[in-house]
């Protein structure tokens, strides 16, 4: 299939998961046909990036596209939390994880059914990273739009958002966001609340998991990077949104957890520093090597032309060095979720998130290759990325790479197979084809 061609169909894909709702994550019919904060963030924030890119919102896909996004975000404030309720995860401020009217039985078979609200709608809020995610969206539709009417409608939001991070996304108190599930819940949830959000990606060799509240990775960024975009923003000239005080003490947090996250993430792996995978209850590190250290270079703040990100500068190079390596790089097919060398690797089809290969991955870690100006790299990561999405022909999930070279669909135990239109991989698509 041609670029032009799957450029074409990838809009019309995007624009065929847009419901009243905001944006599904996948097909109507297939396992994930519904809203998911964190996919519909990542999903808008890629879209916004083409928009950028060729000013072509002006186009009739392109200015589709946008009211796409603006309808999404506003959906997405209307499903913040609005009260504590521990059965979902809900929390005042909190961006929703999981949004379903229906087809959730499958939710409601588990040994511990998922919590169902009373109007009858599966509202689960166990991701810590659709709050950033969703304030960055926010932040990016506004300054790329200046829509000032959708600004002053979302703003309550941005607010409760930031205050969630502050208040309860910092579990211990040490300027860092956490998640756990809690032992007292008598209802279902995600014991792992990170993109990666399989069991898998975090269990250790011996099946147990690490000791509660988690502090993953590519999380810490994300947050970051919101304080940093809404702390500028409320100290700026905005005569409806200028408040010093708010201003200095998102960018104190900000500052002291960038502090925290070098003093805590980093250890030598052979010799090159690299940012552990994540940081358990004890605050010891997570030490399992996986390609989420290349998302903190997504999560890039720009000011005066100068890049920055959550990581000391001087350790760029080396998860750069360290990701494009034979055993979490594939040239034909990107960056693998998780090492090959580690303990918990998984090689075979029913890989989700300890091998496996995402282009929502590869194309978050491509942007923040382009945002540090390794430029050889992203070209390389374009390319692999782009092979297996042209084999099969649908912005794909997720994908296995067998001994013998051949792409396969991931295959889960209990008959689950890869989702062959996901939103965030369809945006990814698009931005590397624009």
């Amino acid at each position: 299939m041609g670029h032009d061609v799957l450029r074409k169909s990838i809009y019309q894909t995007l624009l065929g998961l847009a419901t009243e709702d905001g944006i599904n994550a996948s097909g109507r019919d297939e396992v994930y046909g519904c809203i998911f904060g964190r996919d519909s963030a990542i999903t808008i924030l890629k879209i916004l990036k083409v928009l950028a890119k060729e000013d072509i919102s002006s186009y009739l896909e392109g200015y589709q596209l946008k009211e796409v996004c603006r309808k999404a975000l506003i959906k997405l404030t209307e499903l913040q939390g609005k009260e504590s309720n521990p059965e979902s995860g809900e929390e005042p401020g909190k961006f929703i994880h999981e949004y379903r009217k229906d087809k959730y039985d499958h939710l409601l078979a588990l040994n511990k059914p998922w919590y169902v609200y009373p109007d009858g709608i599966l509202r689960n809020f166990d991701s810590l990273d659709s709050t950033p995610l969703a304030l960055i969206a926010i932040y990016r539709y506004w300054d790329l739009t200046k829509d000032n009417d959708f600004l002053l409608r979302v703003l309550p939001s941005v607010e409760a958002g930031l205050n969630w991070i502050i208040t309860y996304g910092d579990i211990d108190k040490d300027n860092l966001v956490e998640y756990e599930l809690k032992t007292t819940r008598k209802y279902g949830g995600l014991p792992v609340q990170s993109w990666t959000d399989s069991q898998e990606s975090l269990e250790r060799s011996d099946g147990t998991m690490p000791a509660y509240p988690i502090a993953p990775v590519e999380v810490q960024g994300y947050t970051w990077l919101a304080l940093k975009l809404w702390g500028d923003f409320y100290g700026g000239t905005h005569h409806y949104a200028k408040t010093d005080n708010f201003s200095h003490k998102l960018h104190k947090w900000a500052t002291v957890m960038r502090e925290n996250f070098n003093s805590l993430f980093l250890f030598s792996d052979n010799g090159i520093m690299f940012p552990s995978q994540a940081l358990d209850g004890f605050k010891n590190q997570i030490r399992t090597i996986t390609g989420n250290p290349l998302l903190l270079l997504w999560a890039t703040y720009q000011k005066d032309a100068q890049p920055e990100t959550i990581v000391d500068t001087p350790i760029i190079k080396n998860i750069v060095q360290r990701s494009f390596s034979e055993d979490l790089f594939d040239s034909d097919a990107g960056i693998r979720t998780m090492s090959e060398h580690s303990p918990t690797y998984n090689p075979r089809k029913d890989s989700y998130h300890n091998g496996s290969f995402w282009p929502k991955l590869n194309g978050m870690a491509h942007e923040g290759l382009e945002n540090w100006g390794f430029l050889n790299e992203a070209a390389r990561l374009r390319s692999a990325t782009l092979k297996p999405i042209e084999y099969f022909g649908t912005p794909i999930e997720l994908y296995i790479k067998g001994e013998n070279g051949a792409y396969h669909l991931f295959e889960g135990p209990n008959g689950q197979m890869s989702c062959k239109f996901q939103a965030w991989s369809a945006a990814a698509a698009l931005d590397l084809l624009t």
